[in-house]
């Protein structure tokens, strides 16, 4: 690439370190601005900061290695995936339902600090291709995801019911539909109201592909049914 056949920009010069942390902030701040309209709780400024920093280490790596002269520059690299393994983890939450979200922004954060290693190393080709692949992954392919998952065999859901035996009805209208169900975990909570409801986690098994819409709103139209959502 033309950038790494630039002799000064391998250096670790004013004007290299500088171009690096700019296109660190550039690519995290791309990336963190699409997390962010979604809604997620890392976005804008957490990626960036994240990418810079590990940029900054990474930079901070290579120059005690020149310094020095033994020190191993990846060092500093290696410490930086284990680090935001923890700060990933911060971002994945469990619902009462045990619903899980959180795991594509903590994945994203581990690729933006992969991301500022690559800018402080000078690797430009291989940060400015992760971060076009990143980037599709996150934006483009979340689109393609939805539309293929459409319609499937198998569902999670989450479903509160007004006693145990809307509970029991709702199974047996399932099982005599060709459902299968299996994983079920009640719980017992409180409804907006205060009113006591039963609350399960269940997951459905179908024969033949059948549409999201179409299981919500079927299964939803129960006598006893109080709220029902895919999991």
């Amino acid at each position: 690439m033309v950038l790494e056949k630039i002799a000064v920009l391998k250096e670790l010069t004013i004007f290299s370190v500088l171009l690096r942390t700019v296109l660190a902030m550039v690519f995290s701040g791309i990336l963190g601005y699409e997390r962010e309209k979604k809604g997620r709780p890392a976005g804008f400024r957490t990626y960036m900061v994240v990418c810079i920093g590990s940029e900054i280490a990474m930079m901070t790596g290579i120059f005690l290695s020149r310094e020095l002269g033994s020190t191993d520059p990846s060092r500093i690299a290696a410490q930086v995936i284990s680090g935001i393994g923890f700060l990933g983890a911060g971002t994945i939450l469990v619902t009462r339902q045990n619903q899980v979200k959180g795991l594509t922004t903590a994945a994203g954060l581990w690729a933006d600090a992969c991301l500022g290693l690559a800018l402080g190393s000078g690797f430009y080709s291989g940060a400015i291709v992760g971060f076009a692949a990143i980037w599709c992954s996150l934006k483009i392919l979340s689109t393609v995801d939805k539309r293929l998952g459409k319609t499937a065999r198998v569902f999670g859901v989450y479903v509160e019911f007004v006693s145990i035996k809307d509970l029991s009805a709702f199974l047996a209208y399932g099982r005599g539909h060709g459902c299968k169900m299996d994983g079920l975990e009640i719980v017992r909570s409180k409804d907006v109201d205060g009113n006591r409801v039963v609350g399960a986690t269940m997951t459905l098994h179908f024969d033949t592909p059948v549409s999201h819409e179409k299981v919500i709103e079927e299964f939803g139209r129960l006598e006893g049914v109080q709220f029902i959502k895919e999991i």
